[in-house]
């Protein structure tokens, strides 16, 4: 059998697929509650224009600096396919491992001329236990679309080199473009493309006047995120407060050979891989290790030096995993000093390097059985630990006990214990839930946002007394802490102190006039106060600062139906329902609406399809009856306050409609009798 590119590519991908097939097993974990599960950004292409315009967390209703458009349209399309079936979500990352890994192969074989080089880095690179991270967690969808568009620029770059055609170079650019707007660690292609340049020149310096229109996108959109794309807050203008930007530039690049040593490490043995790592600033050249780690870097270029006179690859895959590494090593400050995700990139010049060792190196002196086994106990050893890695990946709970593990001593664990606290909440384990963010306040009793958690956690236990003084206790903390005044307010509303809860969210709107929940926790006040005028004009207010939500539409819809405003109510219901509200409520609503808009039919409609998405609720049967009862089907009514019943026993009401509609049928029939 002859084996071609094809054959190697589609054995490449079939190993990914066997070591990565757990994955699609795995649930939504961490981020994913605000990216995908309560996020309509991804819901709707009508949403298009705001995910080009917004940070990646606006519709989840978190602030970041973060500028994903790209990821959150792939996740609009999987929503389209998959709705919240996290099956789809891994498979579509998957997919785009499996396609990175076919441009790796491509790529690396267009380098060296080498099939077998190109087959060995694109397999290390398609299991490597040290960056499957990217692949087993969804919000890492940045990383697999940016180094696609990475990948593909890179790949039309060289056929452009290669063939001269300018509709290469055309795409190549638009390429970089979309890989800076998949996440900015892409602004490292000008110099992959530097390296490819200086390893087979043309035209000497000339040949690098091609890379102008890539500089030029670079300034360009590095120009865009420090002004209309700049989402920061506080004041540091381009990025948020995080702990790297509080560390001087010396100390973060005595660091970075740490660092370096650190990814090198995981590539080489890739024990304890975990998502949220700390690394210990170094802040002395005299702190133990650290004279270590330069000569260590020192030894490395020299020995890098002296090979690649003979191997040039080597060389060149070692300057790619450097140069990729530049925008992550915190240079310019970052969010923290570490990441495993971070290594995607940069993995494929390690993977070069090491190919070139097998295939250059190994094989000459110990033969090619050898060399074979060799690679395959290798890849074997990749894959046992990448599966390994994937049973971390199935839930939040099972991600953030997995750090603890390893963390324990991180200045940041009480992060870890509130995550856990959260991941535990979402499961409905609410004694664990406490337990844990207990244990993170104990580590920092000023961490507002755990007290806010923990005071979540007792309302769903029915600890009232509790979850008051933890919101209160937040908002000592933090005195502008909107999620801790609209959860009190909203306690407030549940226990029947409608006067407080109005106190609370006003203090709120106070501090900030465009806070979202909190106009919408008044509207749910004055509607339990009876006071529609005031409700309808919060739940207007909220939503004006929400155009994207569904919430105060609905609860409109509410107010219209009790005031008997049924156009107004039909509108809004309908509204709710294209902004991706549909619920069996919903639709339940619609149905009062279209009564009072006298539309019978599509009233009937909606009642039924209420029912097809909750079958056990008798309120839509009820209504049914209800309204076939005033029509005169009795036959019909009676069978559908049967059917309520059957859902709700031992409601008086639809008792008493039963007798009714029997009492009526049975007048109806003597009626009909007397005529003839």
């Amino acid at each position: 059998m002859k084996i071609t590119k094809i054959t190697h590519i589609l054995f490449i991908s079939l190993i990914i697929v066997i070591v990565f097939s757990s994955s699609l097993n795995n649930k939504f974990a961490w981020d994913d509650k605000f990216l995908i599960i309560n996020n309509p950004h991804t819901k709707d292409f009508m949403y298009i224009s705001k995910i080009f315009s917004n940070q990646l967390y606006e519709g989840g209703g978190m602030h970041s600096n973060f500028y994903r458009p790209i990821q959150l349209l792939s996740f609009m399309m999987d929503y389209r396919i998959w709705k919240l079936n996290p099956f789809g979500y891994h498979l579509t990352s998957l997919l785009l491992h499996i396609f990175n890994s076919a441009l790796v192969y491509l790529i690396i074989l267009a380098i060296s001329l080498s099939p077998c080089i190109a087959f060995i880095t694109a397999s290390l690179f398609g299991i490597a236990p040290a960056i499957s991270s990217i692949v087993f967690y969804t919000p890492a969808r940045s990383d697999l679309l940016m180094a696609l568009f990475l990948f593909l620029s890179l790949w039309f770059f060289i056929r452009y080199r290669q063939k001269g055609k300018s509709m290469l170079y055309a795409v190549s650019i638009v390429s970089f473009a979309l890989s800076l707007i998949c996440k900015e660690m892409a602004m490292m292609l000008p110099l992959l493309l530097v390296l490819e340049i200086s390893r087979n020149p043309k035209e000497g310096k000339a040949q690098f006047k091609i890379l102008v229109p890539y500089i030029t996108v670079l300034v360009s959109y590095a120009l865009l995120r420090i002004t209309v794309l700049n989402f920061a807050k506080g004041t540091n203008p381009i990025i948020d407060l995080s702990f790297s930007a509080t560390l001087p530039l010396w100390i973060r690049l005595l660091t970075d050979f740490k660092v370096i040593f650190l990814y090198l490490r995981i590539l080489i043995l890739p024990l304890g891989l975990h998502i949220e790592w700390f690394v210990e600033p170094v802040r002395s050249i005299f702190q133990s290790g650290i004279l270590l780690y330069i000569a260590g870097f020192i030894i490395i270029i020299l020995v890098v030096k002296k090979i690649s006179d003979k191997h040039r690859l080597i060389l060149f895959g070692s300057l790619w995993f450097l140069f990729t590494l530049l925008p992550v090593l915190n240079i310019y400050p970052i969010s923290v000093l570490f990441g495993e995700g971070w290594l995607y990139i940069p993995s494929v010049g390690f993977f070069i390097v090491l190919s070139v060792i097998f295939q250059d190196i190994i094989k000459p002196k110990l033969g090619k059985i050898f060399s074979a086994i060799l690679i395959a106990l290798f890849l074997i050893y990749y894959a046992f630990f990448t599966i390994a890695y994937g049973k971390v990946w199935k839930d939040s709970v099972s991600v953030f006990t997995n750090v603890l593990k390893y963390e324990k001593n991180s200045p940041f664990i009480y992060l870890t214990y509130n995550n856990l606290g959260m991941a535990y909440s979402d499961k409905g384990d609410i004694e664990r839930s406490i337990e844990y963010y207990k244990k993170s306040i104990s580590l920092d009793p000023n961490y507002f946002e755990a007290y806010n958690n923990l005071g979540v956690s007792y309302v769903a236990s029915g600890e009232i007394v509790k979850a008051i003084k933890s919101f209160k206790r937040a908002i000592r903390l933090k005195k502008d802490y909107m999620s801790s005044y609209s959860n009190l307010g909203h306690l407030y509303t549940l226990i029947g102190f409608k006067n407080r809860a109005i106190e609370v969210l006003n203090a709120a709107i106070k501090i900030n006039p465009y806070y979202y929940k909190a106009y919408c926790n008044l509207g749910y006040v004055y509607t339990d106060k009876g006071d529609t005028a005031k409700a309808e004009e919060f739940f207007k207010k909220a939503s004006s600062l929400r155009e994207e939500d569904y919430e105060p539409h609905y609860c409109l819809g509410t107010v219209y139906i009790k005031n008997k405003n049924y156009k107004k109510a039909l509108d809004e219901f309908n509204k709710a329902l294209k902004l991706g509200l549909h619920d069996s409520e919903i639709y339940n609503k619609l149905g009062f609406a279209y009564i009072g808009n006298s539309r019978f039919k599509d009233a009937e409609a909606a009642f039924m399809h209420s029912l097809a998405l909750n079958k056990d609720q008798f309120e839509p049967h009820n209504n049914l009856g209800n309204m076939y009862s005033a029509f005169g089907y009795f036959d019909l009514a009676i069978h559908e306050y049967k059917e309520a019943l059957r859902a709700e026993p031992g409601n008086k009401g639809i008792v008493d409609n039963i007798v009714k509609a029997k009492k009526e049928w049975k007048g109806f029939l003597r009626n009909k009798n007397a005529k003839f």
